[in-house]
């Protein structure tokens, strides 16, 4: 897999996301929301593999151009990245040493790439490396994974009908 994240500005970041803020509790107060989270029927590597599914099918709706992430990789020192390795599959280090060789900006926002869901999805769920995921064309923000839940935030309730069909057809829940 060869795919690298494509870095963005802060500026086009802020013009385009506008669901975004500071503290989980600011989110809460200022957007409608809801938690995704796992029936609690099928195992860990199931409900990883239906969160991942959602997070595909989220994209799908908004496209790449419309989709971002926060990714504090460049944030983080020296031995806290190689450490990250202890964690992940072979496919999982794999990625993440490209992107610490190739991303040389200290962004933190990157326009999402489906094929690094999968990835991404990953390190939230198995909390190795929390990201969140906006969405603009059906505005919404996912903060990345408290305990295999992800709060989601809306700015009308259109938005959050649209996405409850979704998660629905992906075997998930409501909190």
């Amino acid at each position: 897999m060869g795919h690298v994240l494509e870095a963005v500005s802060e500026e086009l970041f802020k013009a385009k996301v506008k669901i975004r803020f500071s503290s989980i509790n600011e989110g809460f107060d200022k957007f409608q929301n809801f938690i995704l989270k796992s029936k609690g029927e099928e195992s860990k590597n199931t409900d990883e593999q239906k969160f991942i599914e959602f997070i595909d099918k989220v994209f799908q709706l908004n496209g790449q151009e419309n989709s971002y992430i926060d990714f504090y990789l460049s944030k983080l020192d020296k031995k806290v990245k190689e450490n990250l390795f202890t964690s992940l599959n072979e496919e999982d280090k794999a990625i993440l040493k490209r992107h610490i060789n190739e991303i040389e900006d200290e962004t933190i926002y990157f326009r999402l790439q489906r094929e690094l869901i999968p990835f991404i999805t990953r390190l939230c769920i198995r909390e190795i490396l929390f990201s969140t995921f906006y969405f603009t064309k059906f505005p919404c923000t996912i903060w990345g994974n408290y305990n295999m839940r992800f709060p989601i935030f809306f700015d009308n309730v259109d938005n959050v009908n649209k996405y409850k069909e979704v998660l629905e057809n992906c075997g998930l829940s409501l909190e």
